[in-house]
């Protein structure tokens, strides 16, 4: 473990496990499965590892066939290509991550009175008010890499941490770290038992997801996956906790904020061109949650909080399933409201009819490779010529802050054609490719968030804030 932890510190970023003549060495998805592995079967009885050992334990994980891409196999690949989302995941912007959830939680308006995210609610979850339960998480991010992956809440008692009590409570943290970040050894162990070796294995639940720092194997604590603390104080870590306690009731308040949110942010396009959702005719339908006007192309959000389930990072044969569960509602409001344009409908008939329309489901996580042709044909379509997206929400806060080109056009550079072959799939758009080298302004809503954070408020450069 501590050789674990120790490699995980010097590949933080993509750009470090794909280094030339090492490439695939200390991925974080590897380094997660490979400290499960040890925790699970280690004993004081066994020799101490090497770094050979280790090396030797990364080639395995990475010779690991996918049960589905063998010789012999015929059955369709996209749950291979679900599945190799679990590497993306770990390439996402970290600045985001970090401070979507202040954003969400703290800072969004709820389209209706929430019923368990209340005064307090912080606290009894995850031991500490939010914005000290990220300041914890990001503390534990941040001191990976300067200290090999090792963390001892001893050092808070230092003088040279006597800082902290200008911008945070030290005992805030420490109950955080102890809620929401830390698991014995022997507690991963019992939860996580001995599981057969299967080719499966390593898509199944991994107790570091919900605590990725590790105590009592040595001294110090041991962070063996850094990126596991980002996913830990994101919206995806809140909401498996939040459910774990409230069920539901959880799930429906993080609902009621992320449609705001999302409209907060398309609001950044600017004040006139974002009109909310609204109802219509006599049995009062509801259209999509907004409609953005813009000069190049009419864009038709419908916002859905919904995340990859299990058996879709799986990619196993009930995916379809959740998939469709998860998206074809989304889909029939775009494709009802497209019709309805189409037909100047009397409801819809201040929407401009001189320009192109697409459609976006707006998701709370990423569904990464769901715009292939490979998953496109999973969704059921009515009207397949109108180009729908599944984005994410980190995809929309980029998106709306596109300065080297219009976001209108690019989101009609994104649009992918119908095709009949090699599987019937409708129109799509491919939004987050369109993004990549893209120039972006500052994200206000993102930068509020971030300034929220008790190491924000240090002076540049003080104990090595940035």
């Amino acid at each position: 473990m501590p050789l674990i932890a120790q490699l995980a510190s010097t590949r933080m970023q993509p750009v470090d496990w794909m280094k030339e003549g090492q490439r695939g060495l200390g991925s974080p998805w590897a380094l997660a499965e490979i400290a499960r592995v040890s925790l699970a079967y280690g004993n004081e009885h066994r020799r101490d590892a090497t770094f050979a050992d280790l090396v030797a334990c990364n080639e395995a994980y990475n010779d690991l066939d996918d049960p589905e891409v063998v010789e012999g196999y015929n059955g369709p690949v996209a749950g291979f290509f679900l599945r190799l989302c679990e590497q993306l995941e770990y390439q996402l912007p970290v600045r985001h991550e970090l401070t979507r959830a202040i954003a969400l939680f703290k800072h969004t308006e709820p389209k209706r009175a929430l019923r368990v995210v209340r005064d307090g609610w912080e606290t009894e979850l995850l031991g500490a008010d939010l914005v000290t339960f990220i300041a914890a998480g990001q503390m534990l991010h941040i001191a990976a890499k300067p200290n090999g992956g090792r963390f001892n809440p001893q050092w808070l008692n230092q003088p040279s941490f006597d800082f902290l009590r200008d911008v945070t409570e030290p005992n805030l943290l420490r109950a955080a770290w102890a809620r929401s970040y830390v698991i014995e050894a022997s507690e991963f162990a019992a939860q996580n038992a001995r599981p057969r070796p299967s080719a499966w294995r390593r898509y199944g639940h991994n107790p570091l997801l919900s605590r990725p720092a590790v105590s009592g194997v040595q001294g110090d604590w041991l962070i063996p996956v850094p990126a596991l603390v980002v996913r830990r104080l994101s919206p995806l870590g809140l909401y498996y906790a939040g459910v774990g306690k409230w069920g539901k009731a959880f799930a429906d308040d993080l609902g009621d904020l992320f449609e705001p949110y999302v409209g907060s942010h398309l609001r950044l396009l600017g004040p006139d061109v974002v009109e909310p959702g609204f109802r219509y005719g006599r049995d009062n339908h509801e259209t999509v949650d907004f409609i953005v006007t813009l000069p190049e192309v009419v864009v038709l959000v419908e916002v859905k909080s919904v995340r990859p389930t299990a058996a879709v990072r799986a990619g196993s044969d009930e995916a379809s399933t959740e998939l469709k569960r998860m998206l074809n509602k989304g889909v029939k409001q775009l494709e009802r409201a497209d019709r309805l344009i189409g037909e100047q409908h009397s409801a819809f008939a201040h929407i401009p009819e001189d320009r192109p329309r697409v459609g976006l489901i707006v998701t709370l996580e990423d569904f990464h490779v769901l715009n292939s042709a490979f998953h496109r044909p999973l969704l059921d379509r009515e009207r397949p010529d109108f180009p729908i997206g599944v984005v994410s929400a980190g995809e929309i806060e980029h998106w709306v802050t596109l300065k080297d080109r219009s976001p209108g056009q690019v989101v009609l550079g994104a649009r992918t054609p119908r095709e009949e072959h090699p599987w019937p799939m409708g129109a799509g758009v491919a939004l987050k490719q369109q993004l990549y080298g893209r120039k972006h302004r500052r994200n206000p809503i993102v930068e509020r968030a971030w300034s929220a954070g008790p190491w924000q408020q240090l002076a540049p450069g003080e104990h090595g804030a940035d």
